[in-house]
């Protein structure tokens, strides 16, 4: 009788230990799915395919695979105000970023209040993100967002959705905000900014990499906060 019993328990765990693995499991996830925040990302070339989506697939951003809702943020659309803001950019290029709220540039930003008043954001994009001061142009923030709120970044880097290296490299773009710097330069030259050259490299590594800093600091002071 008790071998009868014995008998049966080990049916019986057999059984249940078979049933683990009958039992159907739970569908692999699709590895091509999308996953995260990134409400506008499948269905904004509809809408947006010229020039939007043309001038961004140029851009080192489409290249590395960011998307539309990595900036864009659900809400608000189509009036977006986040993407252009120093935070948005300093999310993912936090050094930068830094460096930038460091800089005298950022310190005498004039402050607008540009997050509430679509028709100043408009035209501040349209003005290349600068406005007119007593001694030439300046950069722009938000008079309540705070570090979080300035367009410095746009200003240098957004190029129509390009989002690169190209309107901070035309040979004027410093001039545009400096014109009293342009004796630096005893000839002035149609091929590169120049200014950048010694305000925006701090040295060369060992192994030749450039070191560039956003503080744009007079050289020689990049750590006294000049």
């Amino acid at each position: 009788m008790a071998w009868c019993l014995r008998s049966l328990l080990v049916a019986a765990l057999a059984v249940a230990s078979a049933g683990c693995f009958l039992l159907p499991s739970a569908p692999r996830p699709d590895p091509k799915a999308v996953t995260g925040p990134v409400p506008y990302v499948e269905d904004c070339v509809a809408c947006h395919a010229t020039p939007t989506a043309a001038h961004y697939l140029e851009s080192r951003h489409a290249a590395e695979g960011i998307r539309c809702g990595q900036c864009h943020a659900p809400g608000g659309h189509p009036d977006f105000a986040r993407p252009v803001e120093d935070g948005t950019c300093g999310g993912c290029h936090q050094a930068e970023y830094q460096q930038t709220v460091a800089s005298k540039h950022f310190a005498e930003r004039l402050q607008r209040p540009l997050d509430g008043d679509r028709a100043a954001r408009v035209q501040l994009r349209q003005d290349g993100f600068t406005a007119p001061r007593a001694t030439g142009r300046g950069f722009v923030g938000d008079a309540s967002s705070g570090a979080m709120g300035g367009r410095l970044c746009a200003a240098c880097h957004y190029d129509e959705h390009r989002l690169g290296l190209r309107p901070v490299q035309q040979p004027n773009f410093c001039i545009g905000c400096h014109g009293d710097r342009a004796q630096h330069f005893a000839e002035p030259t149609a091929d590169a900014n120049r200014c950048i050259t010694c305000h925006g490299r701090v040295g060369v590594t060992v192994a030749g990499q450039v070191v560039n800093t956003h503080r744009f600091a007079i050289p020689g002071t990049e750590g006294t906060g000049r």
